[in-house]
């Protein structure tokens, strides 16, 4: 009696002994919790694990529904007895959609499902545009201006312009970065009629779609009365010179003074050059003008102002051959100043096709020779006869210029 007793006291205290173990041993602790960190294209997906004391490992299931469809990877949560924050970032999502997740945890003794947990992502960036007002308005041009946040996307841009709000025409499309600040932007419109109300709007295009900006109107200025302009040659040679003239128009004083005013632009600002009387019948004469670079004039006489007129430099070339009866093959060495000096821009050695056409047969570049030109000298192999010249420019303040054409005869 005494053994069977002692028997069922070991017993009981054996399994007294094993009850803590065995319930120790449970499926994961698992919470879902808020998504973070959600952009348009992305979120960050968290929860928390207790792994129960037992290897556990995690993921999250996803998608447009709660049946999800698709899952993050695997990673290991340990196994401690304390509740842990798991994560997992998730990309290549729709923009402006809403997802479901939840937390899924497996150890040994069982698998847990989180809670259903929802997101929406934020619909994508725009730019921010804001048309701004016109800036150098002439009778015949302005310029466009206005701010744009490209919102962290590649951003270009275009002013639609027009003479109603429907526009109808728009500048060239242009870049505006992809930077998340305000930049000032800014396009030149010309051939416009005088006297005249425009209509324009600031348009910015990303991969998210295209932002309009307010629409903004100008008039352009009235036609000049009371004074013309014009210039005996409008294009010359660095050097050459040139004259304007013009006349003061009725009613007006008797042999009313005229001023000329130059510039390097058509919006100015301008200078005065030089001052006279008209005639008697209002004409007058400015001559022996002598610009070094493209100058745009103008006259003011008896409150009145003329319209603008451009007189455009070409570059002056020169050009000297060593020889122009060669042996077929041999070297020819062409050489030359050029004014005004731009020292780095190119030199075109070039030869007349059979339809008239030039074509360019060696390249240099200008380099300096002092008293405000430039010098050019290049060696060419000529395989055959011909009319060869050297054209140069243009650049920002010159027409491109040609020099003499010189026959070369090989053989």
């Amino acid at each position: 009696m005494k053994v069977l007793v002692s028997a069922v006291a070991c017993l009981g205290l054996a399994m007294a002994l094993g009850a803590p173990a065995a319930m120790a041993a449970s499926e994961p602790g698992v919470s879902t919790g808020n998504a973070t960190a959600i952009t348009a294209t992305s979120a960050t997906l968290n929860g928390t694990v207790n792994a129960e004391g037992q290897a556990t490992t995690y993921y999250f299931e996803y998608g447009s529904t709660t049946n999800y469809g698709s899952q993050t990877p695997s990673t290991t949560a340990g196994s401690g007895n304390a509740t842990a924050r798991v994560l997992a970032p998730i990309a290549s999502l729709m923009p402006n959609a809403t997802y479901h997740y939840r937390l899924v945890a497996t150890n040994p003794s069982g698998t847990t499902l989180g809670s259903d947990v929802s997101f929406t992502t934020p619909k994508p960036p725009l730019p921010a545009v804001s048309t701004g007002r016109p800036a150098s308005l002439t009778q015949t041009s302005a310029t466009l201006t206005g701010t744009i946040d490209p919102e962290g996307a590649a951003t270009s841009y275009v002013f639609e312009y027009g003479t109603s709000t429907a526009y109808g025409s728009a500048t060239p499309a242009a870049t505006a970065g992809s930077g998340t600040k305000n930049v000032a932007v800014s396009a030149a419109i010309g051939t416009l009629t005088q006297n005249t109300t425009y209509h324009y709007r600031l348009a910015a295009t990303n991969v998210n779609g295209t932002t309009y900006g307010h629409d903004v109107s100008f008039k352009t200025a009235r036609p000049p009365a009371g004074v013309t302009i014009a210039a005996f040659s409008a294009t010359i040679t660095f050097g050459q010179l040139t004259s304007l003239s013009g006349r003061v128009l009725p009613p007006r004083p008797s042999q009313p003074a005229v001023t000329l005013q130059s510039s390097p632009g058509a919006g100015g600002p301008w200078t005065d050059s030089a001052t006279a009387n008209a005639a008697s019948s209002g004409a007058y004469l400015f001559a022996g003008l002598a610009p070094s670079a493209n100058t745009y004039y103008r006259v003011l006489s008896d409150g009145a102002t003329s319209a603008t007129v451009l007189v455009t430099v070409r570059f002056r070339v020169g050009l000297r051959v060593s020889r122009r009866h060669p042996p077929p093959g041999s070297v020819v060495r062409f050489h030359g100043f050029v004014g005004p000096g731009h020292n780095g821009l190119r030199a075109l050695v070039q030869r007349l096709g059979p339809r008239g056409h030039w074509y360019t047969v060696k390249l240099t570049r200008l380099r300096g020779a002092g008293g405000g030109l430039s010098f050019y000298s290049v060696r060419v192999g000529v395989e055959r006869s011909g009319r060869y010249r050297v054209a140069v420019g243009p650049d920002a303040d010159h027409a491109g210029g040609v020099s003499r054409t010189v026959p070369i005869r090989v053989g």
